[in-house]
């Protein structure tokens, strides 16, 4: 049979060289015969799994409904055909479906009052899309869907963990869309009046350090003023948690060239929080404003590489690293003379005069109304862990 399936020219009488052409030919042939056979294969396979799914989707639908002879959902049913729909769906990398199918999953347990168990589905259909690179915002929806339910059953953490893998899973494809996903994840977290608060610090750390990457910097101020509530504390009892979150919003409304909000938010931190002032951040601030009024650029060029801001650490410290200005872009940028010179005004009444040398090194600080706090007292360098802005 092998020889009757050679070319005809393949024969003992025949050149070596021709044989050994035929010969390729022939293999070659066969190849393409296998690769066609195993294509129309996978093909007829895959338009079963697909008829066999869309059966099993029909009868999970069955389940979920009412009869004449049964009054109620078989929920636990109708879970196990849409779970069969749903495995046959992914085979085939129909997510579309397999989302669809994996909600119904979800949706069935959620009727059966497990809510933990219907986030769980969805969270595992959203990982899966995101894994075999499918539609980044189909996975994010289901996230969200996944962490209300999480909210819904009070699992706190777990649902703000669930929007940042949302707002993750986004930040490539909408930035608008993950800053969403992210300030929402913060807003799962109450704010107690009293008494011992959520631990949010990861989510928070994570949320402001996206938000920065993709340059929504507005968000990120949103996201720094509702963790300043959740560490609202006694004015008496300030730490360098809060004079470092301040001092972030300030670097935030710069790296957006927002000056003018700039000198908004200075303001209300020297008039808000008890003994800014007399740290680090609040000279360094002083000094700030000072060449802004006076529109010294080179003095705010060093000012913002200087070691208060190098202590925001890592996201916010490479902001301030790259903020620069000269002559030309502080015209360009609407930096207002006028306004620098009465915040600078409003300040020294505040804290009182603030002396400087030649170098632009504070001397001392007299006729200060407020509590006097040593700046040894103050960590620069150290790994501060309540406001880590990774």
């Amino acid at each position: 049979v092998f020889h009757r399936l050679l070319p005809l020219p393949y024969h003992s009488s025949a050149p070596t060289s021709n044989r050994r052409a035929c010969f390729i030919l022939f293999c070659d042939q066969l190849t393409l015969i296998s690769f066609n056979i195993d294509d129309d294969t996978n093909m007829s396979q895959k338009a079963a799994n697909d008829a066999q799914a869309s059966k099993f989707m029909r009868e999970g639908n069955k389940w979920m409904s009412t009869t004449m002879f049964r009054w109620n959902p078989d929920y636990y049913q109708a879970a196990n055909a849409y779970t069969e729909a749903a495995r046959l769906y992914k085979k085939n990398q129909d997510l579309s479906n397999y989302a669809a199918a994996q909600t119904a999953v979800g949706t069935a347990s959620y009727k059966q009052g497990r809510l933990l168990k219907g986030a769980q589905e969805l969270d595992t259909a959203a990982m899966t899309i995101v894994n075999l690179d499918g539609d980044a915002k189909l996975a994010g929806s289901l996230y969200e869907k996944s962490a209300e339910w999480y909210l819904e059953k009070t699992s706190i953490d777990r649902a703000g963990r669930t929007l940042v893998k949302a707002a993750k899973c986004v930040q490539k494809t909408d930035t608008k869309e993950a800053a969403r996903f992210a300030l929402k994840a913060m807003k799962v977290y109450p704010i107690p009046n009293k008494g011992r608060r959520v631990q949010n610090m990861d989510t928070y750390n994570t949320v402001l350090g996206l938000l920065i990457r993709t340059k929504n910097f507005q968000e990120a101020d949103e996201c720094i003023v509702i963790q300043l509530k959740h560490l609202n504390v006694d004015p008496n009892e300030y730490n360098r948690y809060i004079y470092k979150a301040w001092s972030a919003r300030a670097v935030l409304a710069l790296s957006d060239s927002n000056f003018d909000r700039c000198a908004k938010i200075i303001g209300q931190t020297f008039e808000q929080v008890t003994a800014y002032g007399e740290t680090p951040w609040g000279k360094c601030m002083r000094k700030l404003v000072n060449a802004l009024a006076h529109a010294k650029t080179d003095t705010f060029n060093a000012i913002m590489k200087g070691p208060e801001f190098k202590a925001l650490d890592n996201q916010v410290a490479r902001l301030a690293r790259k903020i620069e200005l000269d002559s030309k872009s502080y015209e360009q940028k609407g930096v207002s003379k006028v306004q620098y010179e009465a915040l600078n005004d409003k300040i020294t009444e505040i804290c009182g005069a603030l002396e400087v040398d030649e170098e632009g090194r504070v001397v001392a600080q007299k006729g200060s109304s407020q509590q006097q706090i040593k700046s040894e007292d103050l960590d620069l360098t150290g790994g501060v862990e309540g406001l880590d802005l990774t």
